[in-house]
């Protein structure tokens, strides 16, 4: 019975070890240059090699952005 929860113990550790692994490569972005011209260059940019974080980075810094300066300069 020991042998047997020895080894349960072992798997258990692998699979947190491999669970702590995979959310340290998911988690891991490189750092993005957002401006105007990584914006024009995105949208150049074939939208099928877009990676999930460079959508995310593009519609935050090149829509909502732009959204948020239109909006100000209506209001004046």
């Amino acid at each position: 019975m020991k042998k047997y929860l020895g080894i349960l113990c072992l798997l258990l550790v692998g699979l947190i070890a491999v669970i702590a692994g995979l959310a340290m490569v998911e988690n891991k972005q490189a750092p993005e240059l957002v401006g105007e011209a990584w914006c024009d260059a995105m949208v150049d940019k074939p939208n099928a090699d877009w990676t999930d974080a460079e959508t995310r980075s593009f519609a935050k810094a090149c829509l909502y952005n732009n959204e948020d300066d239109q909006e100000s300069s209506d209001l004046n």
